[in-house]
């Protein structure tokens, strides 16, 4: 059986593209359909596959080609072609790609990740198209046999009260576990990963930590903020990096610090992998995910901030790191391959 799967861009490396691989082990022989890839972009067994984009990927040398581009991403999303030889469509959506067209005799499913790929909020004389993107991408839906979801929020916001359910995963094995008897730990610091990070808010929490005696290093990309570095030397701004470089900095962590607004709390649960809390977003992907050994930020007012270090300084120490690991390892990738390949009707 001739199978697609699809997704909503191919540019760079992310945790849906992670996802995308672990599916993509799933049928070998498998074409992959996206509005935009950037060649080289991905690497590794993505780039072995055919890969057919939209019109879009010619404009992949700009940064945020969709955002960019959002009044005419249902004509690139219909204006993929599909090769007549498809007999089933897999389809691991952001919030667009779902749109696309295919024919109807044709096995369809549809995993949808997230909704928000693009900020629709950030956007400028594009807001006009609002309306109509969103009544095309809402309708796409009632082309697919079956759909799954990410998180039993999605299922709700979107109402779709039939799609099953599916946890997405991480990267578990890049979070290795030091056991306690084989080292001896000293919770050093505070690790901030700027992803999803105002500028005013990072300035706000890095002066109260700082003003507490705390030592903090920042992960994450922070060019943005071209003099940060500047106004906070006696800070630590490691980089960008991979998860194994970040578990190197989170065993030995008081606490870490995810601002992301994602589908799934990968950073938070990478470091309950190497047996530290989190600190979050009060919100409710949070909120469905997390539980023991997170703290819930509500807002960046400087006495919230105090009081929040405060209970972090006096608890972090009586957290059970085997606990927090067995809570990192439980959404683990063996257990999304398994669903996934039921859900897809792999042996069908």
């Amino acid at each position: 059986m001739k199978v697609a799967l699809c997704i909503d861009s191919l540019l760079f490396r992310d945790d849906s593209t992670f996802l995308f691989e672990l599916i993509l082990n799933l049928f070998p022989n498998s074409e992959i359909y996206t509005i935009a890839h950037k060649r080289g972009g991905i690497l590794g067994q993505v780039e072995t596959r055919p890969i057919v984009s939209s019109f879009l990927s010619h404009k992949v040398g700009k940064s945020d080609v969709l955002k960019k581009n959002f009044w005419i991403l249902p004509s690139a999303v219909k204006g993929i072609p599909f090769h007549p030889s498809i007999e089933k469509v897999i389809v691991i959506s952001l919030g667009y790609i779902h749109g696309l067209n295919f024919p109807k005799h044709v096995q369809s499913y549809l995993y949808l990740v997230d909704w928000n790929l693009v900020d629709q909020k950030s956007l400028g004389w594009q807001k006009l198209f609002t309306p109509y993107v969103n009544e095309w991408r809402e309708k796409a839906f009632t082309h697919f046999k079956k759909i799954s979801v990410s998180s039993e929020f999605l299922k709700e916001k979107m109402h779709l009260p039939n799609a099953e359910v599916i946890r997405p995963t991480f990267r578990t094995e890049e979070y290795p576990f030091v056991k306690d008897e084989d080292h001896d730990f000293m919770f050093d610091h505070h690790l901030l990963y700027t992803h999803g990070l105002k500028l005013e808010e990072f300035k706000a929490l890095a002066s109260v930590l700082l003003s507490q005696g705390e030592v903090v290093r920042v992960m994450g990309p922070f060019e943005q903020w071209p003099n940060i570095k500047k106004d906070f030397p006696q800070i630590d701004f490691v980089g960008d990096h991979c998860e194994a470089t970040a578990a190197l900095y989170s065993h030995k962590a008081k606490a870490i610090w995810d601002f992301s607004q994602h589908y799934f709390p990968a950073k938070a649960f990478g470091s309950f992998c190497t047996g530290r809390p989190a600190v979050v977003r009060d919100n409710k992907i949070n909120r469905e995910y997390l539980s023991s050994g997170t703290y819930f930020l509500n807002s960046f007012e400087k006495q919230h901030l105090i009081e929040l270090c405060q209970e972090i300084e006096g608890s972090f120490l009586s957290h059970d790191r085997r606990v927090l690991r067995r809570q990192g390892l439980r959404w683990n990738e063996r257990l999304f391959k398994s669903r996934m390949a039921k859900f897809l009707d792999k042996n069908e």
